[in-house]
């Protein structure tokens, strides 16, 4: 079907009715991973602490209330049906237990003041206790409260910062990539203690029953080189993925920015869905990638989510919906990052709207 414009797009419209979802999410995604047929194309909503004054919550509040954190996410599920729920660490939340100081707004997302230590400091690194060190053990109940309100209904996950990402909040972003340049011994060691707290965190989180994906901006080739990635990213992020798959279980990787030049190295690392960010183009992700891991993505959190209205929300959605079909891996309608804070609720209805209207499958 084609529709360039949103004229057209609105006369489409109005002659249609959206069906109802036929499944729960967690229906939708059980049948999907036994290859079997479902209603509709699966679609998340990638929100998070910057969802959280469209409750009335200041972000700080919502940073340190592992109830609020329950109570958005339900909202996000019950209000839209979106088909993914969960409670992340944040970018911040390990390197603040390993010693970063974090300041936190009531209008804003966090931010790191001041670095754990410098990498010639790197033997202070931290073994974090997940129990008691900086907000974990908040986040942990919160991943917790979410799963026993609505896991029976939608699938819960919890977002793990990848390594070097982890690494540049824990020393300084500038001081690492000099360091990997100077000190490329101390990086190293430096990695291999956030490795073991990572799992630390993942352990628990297995044993919760949660799903896991990880964010790791600072692993994007917007920031650093392919050769950078392979030294001192990729190795430690696969140890994280590896423990993972001991478990018998799998994960997801989300990287901001550029990322098409690790596109070959992505499947290597063992995860089974790659979120890329709306810079990158879909089709050729699809092109490099669909055979081997499931996609998820790309409409532009900023462009359309939050500049636009709700009928460039469909439109964008429409177009990913046509790369995403037939997938062999499967296909995630989604954001290309998380939602700015202010993201109008009408344009969250019209994104799922889509994968009912576009994304339907019988």
């Amino acid at each position: 079907m084609r529709i360039d414009n949103k004229d057209e797009l609105q006369k489409y419209l109005t002659h249609i009715d959206i069906l109802p979802d036929e499944l729960t999410a967690l229906e939708r995604s059980e049948l999907l991973a036994k290859g079997k047929e479902v209603d509709r194309m699966p679609c998340c909503l990638d929100g998070g602490e910057t969802m959280a004054p469209m409750l009335g919550f200041s972000i700080k509040d919502y940073y340190f209330s592992s109830e609020k954190m329950c109570e958005l996410e339900e909202y996000m599920y019950r209000t839209f049906g979106t088909d993914g729920v969960g409670v992340s660490c944040t970018l911040r939340g390990m390197a603040e237990a390993m010693g970063a100081k974090v300041r936190y707004f009531d209008h804003n997302i966090a931010q790191i003041i001041e670095p754990a230590f410098s990498l010639n400091e790197v033997d202070r690194a931290k073994r974090v206790n997940i129990d008691e060190d900086g907000r974990l053990p908040i986040i942990l109940k919160g991943v917790d409260l979410v799963k026993k309100k609505i896991g029976h209904e939608v699938p819960v996950s919890a977002t793990v910062t990848g390594p070097f990402t982890i690494a540049a909040m824990t020393v300084g972003t500038e001081n690492l990539l000099l360091g990997t340049i100077r000190f490329p011994e101390k990086v190293h060691q430096l990695m291999e203690v956030i490795v073991e707290n990572n799992n630390q965190y993942i352990k628990r989180l297995i044993e919760l029953g949660v799903g896991i994906g990880f964010a790791d901006p600072l692993s994007s080739t917007s920031v650093i080189s392919v050769k950078q990635y392979k030294t001192f990213s990729f190795p430690y992020f696969k140890k994280n993925v590896d423990y993972i798959k001991s478990y018998g279980r799998g994960c997801g990787l989300h990287i901001c920015g550029k990322s098409k030049k690790i596109w070959d190295l992505l499947p290597e690392t063992g995860i089974g869905v790659f979120g890329l960010d709306d810079i990158e183009s879909l089709q050729e992700a699809k092109d490099a990638l669909s055979s081997k891991i499931g996609l998820q993505g790309n409409v532009p959190p900023i462009d359309v989510m939050l500049m636009g209205d709700p009928l460039d929300v469909i439109l964008s959605a429409k177009e990913c919906i046509d790369i995403g079909k037939g997938m062999p891996c499967g296909y995630t309608l989604t954001s290309g990052c998380q939602m700015p804070i202010g993201t109008p609720q009408e344009n969250m209805h019209a994104l799922m709207n889509a994968s009912r209207i576009f994304g339907r499958y019988k």
